[in-house]
C-alpha cells in the first residue's frame, strides 16, 4: 500500500534483509530520506547511515506499527518537501 501511495512522489519502496539494507545506504544512490520499520534492525541501520558522510542528514523517518497510514504519508511529504526546497 505504500509503494503505491508514494509512486507518484518519485519514491521507490525497498523492503530487504540487514544486509542488503547496510549495501543500499552504502551505495551512491542519491535518498531523500531513509524509511525503516521499527524493529530491531531499525536502531542499527539508523546508526550506520550515521558513520556515512554522505548519509549524515538524510532524514530518517522510523514507521512505528500503530501509526496511522494518513499521518505517515503527511510526514513523508513534508520531508519531501523541505528536502527538495533545500
Amino acid at each position: 500500500m505504500l509503494k503505491d501511495a508514494l509512486k507518484p512522489l518519485d519514491c521507490f519502496v525497498v523492503r530487504s534483509p540487514v544486509f542488503t539494507a547496510r549495501t543500499l545506504i552504502k551505495s551512491d544512490i542519491k535518498y531523500t530520506l531513509l524509511l525503516f520499520d521499527d524493529d530491531p534492525s531499525c536502531a542499527e541501520l539508523e546508526s550506520y547511515a550515521r558513520t556515512l558522510p554522505h548519509r549524515e542528514r538524510t532524514p530518517v523517518i522510523i514507521i512505528k506499527k500503530w501509526e496511522s497510514y494518513d499521518r505517515l504519508l503527511d510526514a513523508i511529504r513534508r520531508q519531501l518537501s523541505a528536502a527538495r526546497a533545500s
